[in-house]
């Protein structure tokens, strides 16, 4: 008799993300046998009572205005004053291409709102085809030798970054783009020639723009204009927040980080747009106290300050450890995201369904 078991691990290993319990596994086993498909197996296990508990359908779309949010004190409030508190997920670094990296694909984002997720981030950059491998990830037109015309925005990843954030409204998802990487301006001038499009190599203009040193003043005209390309791209949407730039304690003035602020501000406003939150990601208690609100790269939950403190970033944790420290950060007041870092796909996929049991207020047996 054919032993069908091995088929039917792999369907509940992928469908319920589990190992199947020893009667599932004899009773499908048996049927088989019988002349059951494993086209049928997956659809019973699909329609089973416990996927719809682990993968309940998405929430409706919000109504227009309910995602806008406001700061009031170190708390996020949204336009009908209800507390908003952020608990989500980024895609970097394992399968990290697959999943949208350095943006975030739509099939995350609906497996995030499966899980009852809020909040997810992105990396506008400015990037290179060269670092990226693709140049479908990069906001300038890349010419035939790898460079970037500076004069020219590509229009496809503009559009990328618009899908996503139309579709995470859609899902009752916010989204965090981060406006200027520092990781790629710090490489670009020493391991990674090739990854900063506003190092002279890189671009056809032959403009030098790029390096961290560029942190240590205003914004310059080539960095305003990509600010403003973001926010005429991006701001219209309620979900949307800002990140001044990744990295921020690398280098950072107050030039740059209050400059960039500004310019997010005032393109809002000329554009007639509605306020949108920026934060500052320096590890500065003078410009967190300016900024509206705090992202801090940490491996432990933040203890409550004067504005909101979200942490999007650390060396990876152990799952058991991130689901510690987002139940202590909930405890403070504040938010701690699940940065995927090197889980492969069963420890990603467990994470959040650990996740949706902390939003559940229970937890998953083991």
């Amino acid at each position: 008799m054919p032993d069908f078991r091995h088929v039917i691990r792999d369907a509940y290993l992928e469908i319920l993300l589990r190992e199947p319990d020893p009667g599932g596994l004899e009773a499908f086993d048996q049927q088989m046998n019988l002349g059951l498909s494993e086209d049928a197996v997956r659809e019973t296990l699909m329609r089973s009572a416990e996927y719809e508990a682990r993968f309940p359908e998405p929430p409706p779309p919000p109504p227009p205005g309910a995602m806008a949010l406001h700061v009031e004190g170190n708390r996020f409030v949204n336009e009908e004053g209800v507390d908003v508190s952020l608990l989500g997920a980024i895609v970097c670094c394992e399968n990290a291409k697959q999943n949208g990296w350095p943006l975030v694909s739509l099939e995350a984002l609906e497996l995030f709102a499966s899980r009852g997720l809020n909040y997810t981030h992105c990396r506008l950059g400015p990037f290179t085809a060269a670092g990226e491998q693709d140049a479908s990830d990069v906001g300038y037109v890349t010419v035939a030798d790898g460079r970037v015309d500076l004069d020219q925005f590509f229009p496809g990843f503009w559009e990328r970054a618009r899908s996503i954030a139309r579709r995470a409204l859609e899902l009752g998802i916010y989204v965090e783009f981060d406006l200027i990487d520092r990781w790629v301006r710090q490489h670009g001038e020493s391991d990674l020639p090739d990854f900063d499009p506003w190092s002279a190599r890189n671009n056809i203009q032959g403009v030098e723009a790029g390096g961290l040193a560029i942190f240590e003043a205003a914004p310059r005209a080539i960095h305003e204009r990509w600010l403003r390309k973001a926010v005429e791209e991006l701001g219209e949407f309620e979900n949307v927040l800002f990140q001044v730039g990744n990295e921020g304690f690398k280098r950072f003035s107050e030039a740059w980080e209050l400059g960039v602020y500004g310019i997010v501000k005032d393109e809002l406003t000329r554009r007639g747009l509605p306020d949108r939150l920026v934060a500052t990601n320096t590890h500065d208690a003078g410009l967190e106290a300016r900024l509206d609100y705090v992202t801090r790269h940490e491996a432990e939950a933040q203890r409550a300050g004067a504005k909101p403190i979200l942490v999007n970033e650390y060396a990876t944790l152990p799952s058991d450890e991130v689901i510690r420290q987002v139940r202590r950060a909930r405890e403070f007041g504040t938010m701690f995201m699940y940065w995927r870092g090197d889980h492969g796909q069963a420890e990603w996929e467990r994470t959040l369904l650990e996740l949706q049991a902390v939003l559940a207020g229970t937890a998953l047996s083991r």
